[in-house]
């Protein structure tokens, strides 16, 4: 396998936590898929959740080199399967900017505490 590109980020909790205050559901559904609005809701640390897949995006974008594409947040998808380390799903514009750069594989490290969230993702073609 060979890196095509890699991407990091570190947000503050606090800061998804006034975004989801300030603007509800139309923040949520801008930015998270349904999958990820029901995971992240569901847990007690609904914060940390959230900011740790607005960091998963971040670094995708990243790692792909997609920042000036007109990828949509909620093309980029964090899911978690139980047992599994958590893998990034891309559609739309997403899906086919990677195809078109050779992108076949997203390496994902989340990490998350109640003050910040980060995120590593490695760009991989085989």
């Amino acid at each position: 396998m060979t890196i095509l590109g890699v991407g990091t980020e570190i947000i503050e909790c606090v800061r998804i936590a006034k975004m989801i205050e300030r603007h509800g559901e139309m923040f949520l559904e801008r930015v998270y898929t349904d999958g990820e609005i029901a995971y992240c809701s569901g847990g007690a640390s609904a914060t940390q959740l959230y900011a740790a897949r607005w960091v998963a995006k971040e670094a995708t974008l990243k790692a792909i080199g997609g920042r000036s594409q007109g990828i949509r947040w909620n093309e980029i998808e964090v899911r978690v399967e139980h047992g599994r380390s958590p893998t990034i799903l891309l559609t739309g514009r997403a899906a086919g900017w990677a195809e078109q750069n050779g992108v076949e594989h997203l390496q994902l490290s989340l990490g998350s505490c109640r003050t910040h969230a980060t995120a590593f993702v490695i760009a991989l073609t085989d």
